[in-house]
């Protein structure tokens, strides 16, 4: 195909791309911009790479995934020259350049008006009422099978170890005077569901009750939480093995959609855990509500993190354009379940205790697992290299137990907020990301990650995270037991051999919470059994730290040191 266009132009139609398709970028941006300041990370590169393929004809080697090939769109032009793209020689001969794509459109203050049971509050006012989000009313689903199944509901933790207590006196202040301040009502707000054939929605708590501060204090600690009224502990790991396992109460008259835990460690150090229900937020939800409770206890006038994204409820498409779209997902479903997978935990749900371990790489170890990431998927995408050794590290105690499963599978979670967003707080912002394993392709650990690395790609240049999204939006209307009977059918009772998720670097700006130094940070997310186990993935001041999650009696204690064994050895830190 002969050049049609200069290199500035080339240039700005990567921007422009880039604006349109994959970045929330700030005014101002330019093609010398670094793209991975406003937010540019493994899965927008993922995204970046199908569309240059799919506009310019050049598919980028894995090799050539780097940090300097991508930083702005003048590097990501150059590269794509490298790659035999041909632009013109000059401005004079560029009468049939394709027009650059127009600026992206502002977006209205107010969306444009919905039917009553989906009207979105005004921003000024006090919450009246909140739709739900397509992916939200699974999360109902769930949260309600879990509790009926005595696994406390689909409740989810974000931990902040702290170098010092914090200041509990400001932090009491702030959590008392917080579900007053919109957008803040929803964390004591409850799902009801005004008439019959109306769908369930967010409403104001008729009798809210206040947020609190519980305090804990390990024998032989400095004490300095004991004169606000602490409760004295023995065993680190059984308290905050208490504190994941405590039920989010739901009453008649309001809902405690929220729970704060302060723990003094016996050196002197601080845990600050912060509970939530996912049927209001996911992780990154978390980290952005961490950050402004940060904002609001330090007193600065920053710019606030918005709350709510209700931008997508105008979406016009009707029933029969949303099926056009989600109807590729019980095919996709019976593909993915071709083969049967397994789970370590119990074959039917079961009310075990959960427990879960924290590991945090050293600098030296993180670099190492980056390195061997980087053979395999590129420099910049570390997710399908994390998921496989988390698949081999399940493998290896399957092996232990002398069961050869046929597959492995997991369904992972995956943010569509538009990268370089700054929010929103609430309500669930993900599509899944479905994938397995065979038994031949986990013999070594380069033959899974290249395997889920083609997935993915797969996953994304067929719009199946659309699909889903679709299919959710068209199983709004079902009540949750309904819905949980069709995803118990499609999954096979199982849903998942185990539950990953990757967040990446965990709120990079929370430096510091409360008047105390932030030493670590990371999620135990919400996991059910079965499958009954779960290794969670993120970052924190330039570490990897992985979070292994399992229920009462899904591993002994030997199987998890094979397990942790097998995950660092394929990761480089053994």
């Amino acid at each position: 195909m002969p050049a049609t266009e200069t290199l500035p132009q080339l240039e700005v139609r990567i921007l422009d791309l880039v604006r349109h398709e994959v970045l929330q970028t700030p005014p101002g941006f330019t093609v010398e911009s670094d793209l991975f300041e406003a937010g540019l990370d493994s899965m927008a590169i993922m995204q970046l790479l199908l569309l240059l393929e799919e506009h310019f004809g050049k598919a980028i080697p894995t090799g050539s995934v780097s940090r300097a090939n991508f930083k702005n769109a003048k590097a990501i032009a150059a590269l794509l020259l490298d790659q035999g793209y041909e632009v013109l020689p000059s401005e004079t001969d560029v009468a049939s350049a394709p027009p650059p794509l127009p600026p992206p459109a502002e977006l209205p203050a107010q969306p444009a008006p919905h039917p009553p049971e989906r009207m979105p509050p005004a921003p000024q006012e006090k919450l009246p009422h909140l739709p739900l989000r397509d992916c939200d009313f699974f999360t109902h689903a769930f949260d309600e099978m879990l509790r009926k199944a005595g696994q406390g509901g689909h409740i989810a933790h974000s931990f902040i170890e702290l170098d010092r207590v914090p200041n509990v006196h400001t932090l009491k202040q702030l959590l008392q005077r917080l579900p007053e301040q919109f957008p803040f009502p929803i964390l004591t707000a409850q799902l009801r569901q005004p008439s019959l054939f109306s769908l369930p929605r967010w409403e104001p708590a008729a009798a809210p009750r206040p947020l609190e501060l519980h305090l804990w204090s390990q024998k032989g600690s400095p004490g300095q939480l004991a004169a606000h009224g602490a409760q004295e502990f023995s065993d680190l790991q059984t308290q905050l093995d208490d504190i994941i396992n405590t039920s989010l109460p739901q009453q008649e008259d309001g809902w405690m959609n929220v729970r704060f835990d302060l723990v003094e460690k016996a050196d002197g150090t601080c845990v600050f855990v912060f509970s939530w229900s996912h049927l209001i937020m996911d992780g990154i939800g978390a980290e952005f509500f961490l950050i402004e409770m940060n904002r609001l206890l330090s007193g600065s006038a920053g710019e606030p993190v918005p709350a709510f994204d209700l931008t997508d409820l105008a979406d016009p498409r009707g029933w029969a354009e949303r099926w056009k779209t989600a109807k590729v997902m019980p095919a996709f479903f019976d593909q993915v379940m071709a083969k049967p997978f397994e789970a370590l935990g119990s074959a039917k749900l079961s009310a075990g205790r959960a427990h879960f371990q924290v590991i945090t790489l050293t600098e030296a170890q993180t670099q190492e697992a980056a390195r061997r990431s980087a053979q395999v998927c590129g420099p910049l995408i570390n997710m399908p290299f994390h998921l496989a050794c988390a698949m081999r590290a399940h493998q290896a105690v399957f092996t232990r137990r002398g069961i050869k499963p046929q597959s492995l599978m997991c369904c992972v979670p995956i943010q569509v907020r538009k990268k370089g967003t700054r929010g929103p707080l609430f309500q669930n912002h993900l599509t899944m990301f479905f994938c397995n394993l065979l038994a031949e392709e986990l013999s070594t650990l380069q033959a899974a990650a290249g395997s889920l690395h083609q997935q993915h790609t797969r996953f994304i240049k067929d719009k199946i995270g659309d699909a889903f999204r679709d299919l959710m939006w068209m199983m709004r209307p079902m009540p949750p037991w309904l819905h949980m009977f069709f995803i118990n059918f499609h999954m096979k009772g199982k849903f998942s051999s185990f539950y990953h998720s990757n967040t990446g670097p965990f709120a990079p700006e929370l430096t510091h919470f409360a008047g105390a130094a932030v030493t670590n940070a990371y999620h135990v997310p919400s996991f059910s059994d079965p499958p009954g186990t779960g290794v969670f993935a993120n970052e924190k001041n330039g570490r990897l730290v992985l979070t292994l999650c399992w229920r009462e009696g899904t591993l002994t204690a030997e199987e998890r040191q094979i397990f942790i064994h097998q995950l660092m050895t394929d990761l480089g830190a053994s």
